[in-house]
């Protein structure tokens, strides 16, 4: 038996179990999931990823025979609020309390820093279901995580393809103008100058699907310290601003509200 810590030693909170025989352990499945161990209900499945090779004791390695396969039909979460010392294995070893991962990533500026968001892929959609059900609001590294079905899983979080015109003095995003939904867009202010497209898109994706994100820039490419999210859904657009409105951004509390112009500029 092994309880998986963290680098000062501390419980994660999970851990995992070897028998004998293959029959022992379907059998502690069967009667030990959901009971309680110390005052907490316990989650027992069979661990598949033993004999991974990587660190932690050769439990916690990257793919695990799967690959980079993402496209699985809705095995994808995006996970936010995340602490900025959070690790990859850290992510993974917290969310495979819902099941079997294949891969966790932290989402990462361009000095490498952290962003306080990430994704984990699991092997089956059901996992994704429960992962939602159950560890949304749990606490990793003293914070609260928020999960929910990550819809982008595939599209190459790394900005290829994703660039866009630089049309109306926004600073790269781009994307469709098309028709949407009345009230999903919204007018975000007081931005760090530093703040890309991705990065505001990447932090307004915690309330829902984000359609685009985009800066505002001046004539010789300096951000201006504002600029617009459309979400698919105008629900999402309202969750936002009850959630974000008055939250923190690279050390700058934004201004959220509803974009009365949306859509003069398309």
């Amino acid at each position: 038996a092994e309880v998986m810590q963290d680098n000062d030693g501390r419980s994660k909170g999970c851990g995992v179990v070897e028998f004998k025989s293959e029959e022992e352990a379907k059998e502690a499945i069967e009667t030990l999931n959901d009971t309680e161990l110390k005052g907490r209900m316990i989650f027992v499945r069979e661990d598949r990823e033993i004999g991974g090779g990587g660190g932690g004791g050769g439990r916690g390695g990257g793919f695990h025979g799967h690959g980079g396969g993402r496209g699985g039909g809705g095995t994808s979460v995006y996970v936010g609020n995340l602490a900025y010392e959070t690790s990859w294995q850290d992510l993974k070893d917290h969310m495979r309390q819902a099941g079997n991962v294949d891969q966790a990533n932290i989402l990462q500026q361009d000095d490498g820093r952290s962003k306080g968001c990430g994704t984990v892929v699991y092997q089956h959609p059901r996992d994704v279901a429960r992962a939602i059900r159950e560890l949304q609001n749990s606490v990793l590294h003293g914070r609260p995580i928020f999960v929910r079905e990550d819809r982008e899983q595939g599209g190459g979080r790394g900005g290829g393809g994703r660039g866009g015109r630089r049309n109306n003095n926004f600073g790269g995003r781009g994307g469709g103008g098309g028709d949407f939904e009345a009230g999903c867009q919204l007018f975000v202010n007081n931005l760090s100058y530093d703040t890309s497209w991705r990065e505001l898109k990447d932090h307004f994706r915690q309330c829902g699907d984000v359609e685009r994100a985009e800066v505002v820039e001046g004539r010789g490419g300096q951000k201006k310290g504002f600029g617009t999210v459309r979400f698919f859904k105008a629900s999402d657009a309202s969750n936002a601003i009850e959630q974000l409105d008055g939250v923190e951004l690279q050390g700058r509390n934004l201004e959220v509200r509803h974009d009365n112009k949306a859509g003069r500029f398309r």
